[in-house]
């Protein structure tokens, strides 16, 4: 698999088109949440991949993109992007971004306009409060006794009604993948997020909400939606759907982000 050294850390991606996206095509990269890597995308690429080229990134801290000690925070992780689109020549991409990677994708079409063309962000999480006790508690949690308490609550407490167990034990494995210490970083990295000021968002803005997601409640969807100043922009509620949208509903969140991608 390959990787690029990006401000001073090993990331590791995978390139659907390292030739370039295919003619009428969008280049379209992607940044996934807390506890997950680039493969939680892969379920939804047949959907973008024939027309368009897809970037997955395995998190600085997060899978196979070892965590070195380093300080993370939203802002650096949208610098890895920005850094990755550079040391691949792209100027400008779609991004799309779970979770913990919608914030920072959000925080990308607010302040890296000039390099992102539109967002996709799936669950995002809105900084409150609330989040960051969980977040400080979880950070914690694996610092003290490793990624095991994780893998035994998250699949089951964060997915909807309609989630298969296959799926359930796709995301435990995600999680049993990870290195506590770049876990509990990015907790922290969570915790301390600042509000992004939303009205700066004035890109082609697609968000994605779980109906059952207890992670990224709708309230807090709702408020990054309204909040952002796009002239196009949409909201779908996904039924029956928790905060791990791309692997409970894959067809479903496929086929909404390459209309959206479509028409960019």
């Amino acid at each position: 698999m390959p990787s690029l050294t990006i401000n001073n850390h090993n990331l590791h991606y995978a390139d659907s088109h390292p030739n370039g996206a295919p003619d009428q095509g969008q280049t379209i990269i992607f940044i996934h949440g807390l506890g997950s890597s680039q493969n939680y995308y892969f379920p939804i690429l047949p959907h973008l991949t024939p027309n368009h080229r897809c970037i997955t990134i395995d998190t600085y801290g997060s899978a196979r993109s070892t965590y070195t000690g380093q300080p993370i925070s939203i802002a650096s992780i949208a610098a890895d992007v920005i850094g990755v689109l550079d040391a691949l020549n792209i100027p400008k991409a779609v991004a799309v971004g779970h979770s913990m990677g919608g914030l920072v994708v959000t925080l990308l079409g607010a302040q890296y306009a000039d390099r992102i063309n539109a967002v996709v962000a799936i669950g995002p999480t809105h900084p409150s409060s609330t989040l960051t006790s969980v977040m400080n508690k979880r950070s914690e949690t694996v610092s003290e006794a490793g990624m095991e308490p994780m893998a035994n609550t998250i699949p089951y407490q964060a997915t909807g009604s309609g989630t298969p167990a296959l799926t359930k034990a796709f995301i435990r494995e995600l999680i049993l993948g990870q290195n506590p210490e770049g876990y509990a970083a990015l907790c922290r990295a969570i915790a301390s997020a600042p509000v992004i000021d939303y009205s700066a968002v004035r890109v082609r803005f697609l968000l994605l909400a779980g109906e059952e997601d207890k992670s990224a409640p709708l309230e807090g969807c709702r408020i990054i939606f309204d909040g952002v100043s796009s002239e196009n922009k949409s909201l779908e509620v996904l039924e029956k759907v928790g905060h791990w949208h791309c692997v409970e509903a894959p067809e479903v969140v496929g086929g909404l982000i390459a209309r959206f991608v479509g028409g960019v």
